[in-house]
């Protein structure tokens, strides 16, 4: 047999049992692959923040909880974050109120610097958690509050022909009833009627069963008589603020009454 026809077949038997390698490293770039694809995934769930959320502290949302509105120039405000992150506070995305620590639990609160007072008026508190020593930041949550120094203004008419007293406020409130109406006078016959809230058992005689009604703003209180006053004399109505505020919880202005005469 000719030695070139030997060797052909000697050469075709060795690469049948031994199979041409793949290229070195090929598979261990794809596994190589694949665990840098988990590793940044990893990563970048690492790098993910929980925004924090934010809102009036329960002591500093003074009137209607949860309205957004209080009558405190330095309000507190609180919320929950990732336990241990750092949350900063802006008002108005320009002055800081303060940075603070979540606990373990998430909870975190930043109060109103007494130097950076809020001004009355609208404001936006912003809020953003940080964590990894400031590298990795939060979005932005936003608050939208307001600040409401200004007290409500009463007016109080009486119609003597309907017997019906109306009380107006320059903003709606709360808390009417009543006992915030209050009679004093003297009848022609010398009788005085000490000054006690109109639904007192002195002054029933005079006034009668009254009802209460407002308006659906909140605004306008009708005291109304069931029946007039039964004795001519002189009499005057008067409003006390007791219980009464706004949505801010500011107390109204006092001194509202209305003198009127029965013949």
């Amino acid at each position: 047999m000719p030695f070139s026809l030997l060797r052909s077949i000697v050469g075709a038997c060795v690469s049948v049992a031994h199979p041409p390698r793949r290229r070195a490293g090929t598979a261990g770039r794809r596994h190589s692959d694949s665990s840098m694809g988990l590793e940044s995934l990893e990563q970048r769930m690492a790098l993910t923040v929980s925004a924090p959320s934010i809102q009036l502290a329960a002591a500093s949302d003074t009137g209607i909880r949860g309205d957004g509105i209080t009558k405190l120039v330095r309000p507190v405000f609180a919320g929950w974050a990732p336990a241990r992150s750092r949350v900063v506070v802006y008002a108005d995305g320009q002055q800081l109120l303060g940075v603070a620590t979540a606990n373990a639990y998430g909870a975190w609160s930043v109060a109103t610097p007494a130097t950076q007072p809020l001004k009355a008026g609208d404001h936006t508190i912003t809020a953003q958690a940080a964590a990894q020593a400031g590298k990795v930041w939060s979005t932005v949550t936003k608050l939208a509050m307001t600040v409401d120094l200004t007290p409500p203004k009463p007016t109080l008419v009486y119609d003597s022909v309907n017997g019906c007293a109306t009380l107006t406020f320059s903003k709606p409130v709360s808390g009417v009833r009543l006992s915030n109406l209050m009679l004093s006078g003297r009848t022609q016959s010398g009788f005085t009627i000490p000054n006690v809230p109109i639904n007192d058992i002195r002054a029933r005689p005079y006034v009668g069963m009254i009802t209460l009604s407002q308006s659906l703003d909140g605004r306008t209180f009708t005291f109304q008589e069931q029946r007039t006053l039964a004795e001519p004399g002189t009499y005057t109505l008067s409003f006390v603020r007791t219980g009464v505020v706004d949505r801010a919880g500011n107390l109204p202005d006092a001194g509202a009454a209305t003198s009127f005469t029965i013949n």
